[in-house]
Parts: structure tokens; C-alpha cells; sequence
């Protein structure tokens, strides 16, 4: 990505030279908003606490930017100022951004612009976080899965367990969900299952207590999710991740399965921190671009058309089936 110059004001197209910026500013979010103070979130070790709260507070960037921007040359100019390391999640913040700010046009295409954008690095994240904005901008529900890949569409979903969990977890412990129906509240709970890393505060123990408040039946979802957010997100020791995995019991693919897709979201974007790999090896027994090539290979068998179940769950399961655990291996 490279900062594309200026922009000029006649560059703009006319809806959204003056009509919609007033409300656009007014749904702009305050860094703030990521601090566990006001979140509500788990007493964390204060460096797990301060990572969690720069994620947070990069994917508001991202959203700001997309809310605010003039066109998808003001967005990536900001994404790519951003370490590497935390870029994803403004790419996710401004796809939340984007799908909002067409909401407010009824004409723009900018979140169409994000996805195509980000396809090459971040197309999973770009996919969640336009998932974020069927919270706030619910009317514009059909367009923004239209403009998504008919695979990854279901991330959107995830995102939005993950939108809710974040800023209703209290709720969602108490049981809500805005989803209860078919396989979107599946990867709704994939979502949630990712978003309960940060109301833990990055803390194994507290995860592995919030998650057994929900009903067993959720679990295999929410596993998954929690496995993904450990790996991307980081950054648990070994003991932590092999003590997690443990507590998943019967749900222990899942959490693999989670780890593997994270570990291919940060191949995909060609940056591999630490934990990352750390958690692929503690889980894996292999490297993250080991499981990179193992996920790309479930998805490149998948059939070409949708049956009994979405191609993404089947893509799921695949990635699954392969952990030693299932296949009898031993890492």
C-alpha cells in the first residue's frame, strides 16, 4: 500500500460534498471507546490490557477514516500509515466505516471500493468488519451482503457477534444474541467466541469462565472464535494456548480450526508476529504458513456450488478433519 497524494475537492463526488458530512461527523467514535474502563472489560495484565486497547483503537481509526474520507484514497492513505502488525484492524475498521457511510448516501459504492482494496491483504478482515456495520446501519442488511464474496460472506455475520459482544457483553453473557436463526447465528457466535478474548482482558482463565457461561450447544462456535482471536490478536504464552485448548474438551478441532484461520489472515496480509506462529506450533505442531497452505488447500477442494451446508462451514469442517487429533497423527 502507498500514500496516493492529494485529493481535490472536485475529486468529490457531489452527494457527498455536503449533504451527508454533518451526520458522518456525528457518527464518528472516540478512541475512548476502546479503553477497557469504558467497556466494562476484565482487570487485565497492564501490557495485555494496553495491546488489546491499541486494537481496539486502530479499528476506530480505520472506521473514522472510512466515515469521514472523501473516497477510498483518503482511506488507504490512513491504513497505510499503520504498523504492520496492527493493520488489519483499521482495514476492518474502515469496511465498517465504508458500509455506513454508504448507508447515509443511498449511493455511494465505497465499501465495494474497501473490498476490492484490501482483497490482496486483508479480505477477511475487510469482510468482518463490513459484518460491524449491520448493528448500526441495519436497513442497508441486504445491500452490504451483496457487495461480499459468496464464501466469506458469512465473516460478515461473525462481525457482528463480535460488534455486539464488544459492546454488549454483559448481554451476551446474559444469553441475547441478535441472530438465532440458520448458519448465520453460527458465525454469529464465531464472533462472540473472538470478541471474549477482549472482554477477558487477553487472560486464558477468565476466557475459558466466560465462555462456559453460554450454553454448551454454542461452544463449538464460540471455541473457534476464541482459538482465532488468541492467534491473531495474541499473545498468550504456550502454557496459556495448550491450557485453552485443553478446556475446549471435545471442542479441540474447533479451536484448531480458529487458530488455523487466523494463522492464513496473517499470511494473507504477509506479516507473522510471534504469537502467532507460537500458537500454530502449540496447537499444530506446524508453522503458520504450514497451516496457511493447509487452509488454502481445504478451500481449493471445496465444491463449487452451495448444498446442505454453506461452503464455508464445509471449508471449516475440512480445516478441522485435518488436525492431528481427528487424523490420528501425533504433532
Amino acid at each position: 500500500m502507498s500514500d496516493t497524494g492529494d485529493i481535490t475537492t472536485a475529486s468529490r463526488p457531489p452527494w457527498i460534498r455536503y449533504s451527508t458530512l454533518p451526520i458522518r461527523r456525528f457518527l464518528s467514535l472516540s478512541a475512548d471507546q476502546a479503553t477497557f474502563q469504558v467497556r466494562g472489560f476484565a482487570a487485565a495484565d497492564p501490557s495485555s490490557q494496553s495491546a488489546l486497547e491499541v486494537i481496539g483503537q486502530t479499528f476506530i481509526g480505520g472506521y473514522n477514516s472510512a466515515i469521514l474520507s472523501r473516497d477510498i484514497r483518503d482511506v488507504l492513505q490512513h491504513v497505510s500509515r499503520i504498523p504492520a502488525l496492527e493493520r488489519g484492524y483499521a482495514a476492518e475498521g474502515a469496511a465498517m466505516g465504508a458500509a455506513v457511510a454508504d448507508a447515509l448516501s443511498f449511493r455511494a459504492t465505497l465499501l465495494s471500493s474497501c473490498i476490492e482494496t484490501f482483497e490482496a491483504d486483508f479480505a477477511y478482515l475487510a469482510h468482518v468488519g463490513a459484518g460491524w456495520s449491520l448493528a448500526r446501519v441495519p436497513w442497508r442488511r441486504r445491500r452490504i451482503l451483496a457487495e461480499l464474496d459468496p464464501l466469506l460472506r458469512w465473516l460478515a455475520f461473525d462481525g457482528l457477534g463480535f460488534h455486539d459482544t464488544y459492546f454488549f457483553h454483559r448481554h451476551i453473557l446474559d444469553g441475547w444474541r441478535r441472530e438465532r436463526l440458520g448458519y448465520a447465528a453460527r458465525a454469529y457466535d464465531q464472533g462472540v467466541g473472538r470478541a471474549l478474548w477482549f472482554v477477558a482482558g487477553g487472560s486464558v482463565s477468565t476466557a475459558i469462565k466466560l465462555a462456559s457461561v453460554l450454553p454448551e450447544s454454542r461452544h463449538g462456535d464460540i471455541w473457534s472464535g476464541l482459538g482465532l482471536a488468541m492467534t491473531y490478536a495474541g499473545s498468550a504464552t504456550a502454557d496459556e494456548i495448550a491450557a485453552a485448548s485443553e478446556a475446549a474438551n471435545q471442542h479441540q478441532t474447533q479451536f484448531a480450526q480458529g487458530v488455523a484461520f487466523a494463522c492464513e489472515a496473517r499470511v494473507l496480509a504477509r506479516h507473522i508476529p510471534d504469537h502467532t506462529d507460537l500458537a500454530a506450533r502449540a496447537v499444530w505442531g506446524n508453522g503458520a504458513e504450514e497451516l496457511s497452505t493447509l487452509v488454502r488447500k481445504a478451500r481449493d477442494g471445496l465444491p463449487v456450488a452451495e448444498g446442505d451446508l454453506p461452503r464455508y462451514e464445509l471449508w471449516r469442517r475440512a480445516v478441522a478433519g485435518s488436525h492431528p487429533q481427528t487424523t490420528g497423527q501425533h504433532a
